[in-house]
């Protein structure tokens, strides 16, 4: 199921408008975003925060650093073109394979100003911070309705076998969060659901709600 990068959708029919933001949304919110796309979610989209896409090179020193807004397919072709056994055997091709199925190209959340969301699932507390700095920078004044906005940050280790263990975990607190229409009632006590996961999972967690 593919999603194109469109800034322009909107919440209609009571659709929860979801971003799933890692670093360089390259392996940890692109995990998250292919596997709420495959359960059929709609409103998701995903994110980077850092200043460019970084992914593995040749040696711990030299990595790969692409714009945000490279096609995906452009970096396949460009890893494979430079060491096609390297890229294959650390699955960095796999994961842009799966990458250029999703959507087109890596996006970066400082850009986005003009969409807004309900739920954001960060998978690291560097950027988890950075998601909370940029909500608080910005410029409300003229944009109309102040609106509610709940940041979640699952830590996980940026590994191809630990984002599916993260993108799993995000869609169980989401399942959890569906079964209410409005997720500000006072009947959804955040905490009380994010506990439960925390006491089934063992997973550590953050949870902010801002308004933007």
């Amino acid at each position: 199921m593919s999603s194109n990068n469109n800034n322009s959708f909107n919440n209609s029919n009571g659709i929860k408008r979801l971003a799933m933001v890692c670093a360089s949304n390259q392996n940890r919110s692109l995990e998250a975003h292919n596997l709420f796309n495959n359960k059929g979610v709609k409103g998701v989209r995903s994110f980077g925060t850092s200043a460019h896409c970084k992914l593995p090179g040749p040696s711990i020193d030299k990595p790969n650093v692409f714009p945000f807004g490279t096609a995906y397919q452009s970096i396949y072709d460009s890893l494979k073109h430079q060491n096609v056994d390297l890229y294959t055997q650390n699955g960095i091709l796999n994961m842009l394979e799966r990458n250029i199925r999703v959507k087109l190209a890596p996006e970066r959340w400082q850009e986005e100003v003009k969409q807004k969301f309900d739920l954001v699932f960060t998978f690291d507390q560097r950027v988890y911070d950075m998601v909370i700095d940029d909500l608080a920078q910005r410029d409300i004044g003229g944009t109309g309705l102040i609106q509610p906005i709940h940041v979640i940050n699952l830590q996980v280790k940026d590994t191809h076998e630990e984002a599916v263990g993260g993108a799993l975990h995000a869609y169980d607190i989401y399942t959890t969060l569906s079964k209410f229409d409005d997720w500000d009632d006072s009947k959804l006590d955040w905490d009380e659901v994010l506990d439960q996961f925390y006491k089934k999972t063992g997973r550590q967690l953050l949870h902010c709600l801002m308004f933007y």
